[in-house]
């Protein structure tokens, strides 16, 4: 009897670990997507901030929301 408890559990736990395996990757696509979306907007070069985001994407996202956008204008008035 005890065995099949056993199973049982080990089933629940593959699949708890599989839906939060999935979650993440959802999670991760999201935040490249994030990523993308604000170095367009800043026009910065999107794709080149989505594979550094591949790696370190943590940092990528922070990197990218900090910096200036390219697209700001000379406030001198030229």
């Amino acid at each position: 009897m005890t065995s099949a408890l056993d199973a049982a559990m080990l089933a629940v736990g593959t699949g708890v670990r599989a839906f939060g395996s999935v979650i993440g990757f959802v999670l991760w696509i999201l935040v490249m997507v994030w990523i993308y979306n604000i170095a367009k907007r800043k026009g910065r070069h999107a794709v080149g901030w989505v594979i550094l985001g591949f790696f370190f994407w943590l940092i990528a996202l922070i990197l990218v929301a900090l910096l200036p956008s390219k697209r700001t204008t000379d406030s001198t008035g030229r």
